[in-house]
């Protein structure tokens, strides 16, 4: 049988994982105020997918061996620092972009999908925070490790489109004034270059 008696400390963890800030919540508030409500959402999907994969690795026991494996878990912080760089450098490149330029930057979801597949925050509550919810699952770990992912990625493609439809409507309400987009694009470039380089820190204090 599933354990449920696990769920209450399970939904203060994923309060406690959702508010904290992090790459995934970056993405989510600069793609909301450089592209609106529409793209944030579409982009809120794609950092949900991510957690899909996650959610399997953790399943499977892969998790555990990716604790295992300190190399691993360094190589997830320097692809997340690699491509947190890019999103900073193109998003100062397209600082103060008008609207229509802004609305052209492709693809959100992929954006979003590869924002949180390389997110260590995600990837450690998964891999090494998780499985101390298996309570009292007995013969059933799989299924009791499925039904909490499951219940993490709804209640994070809820609280993942709520901080993008907000920013969105941030923007919509400052179209006109470029200075402000400026002066958005370069704070939003420079949250990504910062969380950048706290992984590579991280890496580096190991």
């Amino acid at each position: 049988m599933l354990d449920v008696t696990v769920l209450p400390a399970f939904l203060v963890a994923v309060l406690v994982i959702l508010v904290t800030p992090g790459p995934d919540m970056a993405f989510l508030v600069a793609t909301g105020i450089n592209q609106g409500r529409r793209a944030a959402v579409r982009g809120a999907f794609g950092v949900t997918s991510a957690m899909t994969v996650w959610v399997l690795v953790a399943a499977t026991g892969l998790g555990v061996a990716l604790t295992q494996l300190p190399a691993a878990l360094d190589a997830i912080r320097i692809a997340g620092a690699g491509y947190l760089a890019y999103l900073a450098i193109t998003t100062w490149r397209s600082a103060g972009a008008e609207i229509a330029e802004a609305g052209a930057v492709p693809n959100v979801f992929r954006r979003g999908f590869l924002v949180n597949i390389t997110n260590p925050k995600v990837a450690l509550f998964f891999v090494a925070f998780l499985p101390q919810f298996l309570g009292s699952a007995g013969e059933h770990p799989l299924a009791q490790m499925l039904m909490l992912g499951l219940l993490l990625q709804l209640i994070g493609l809820i609280a993942d489109i709520t901080i993008g439809s907000t920013a969105g409507l941030f923007r919509d309400a400052v179209l006109g004034r470029r200075r402000v987009r400026l002066s958005l694009d370069a704070v939003a470039g420079t949250v990504y270059g910062g969380l950048a380089v706290l992984l590579l820190l991280g890496v580096v204090r190991g």
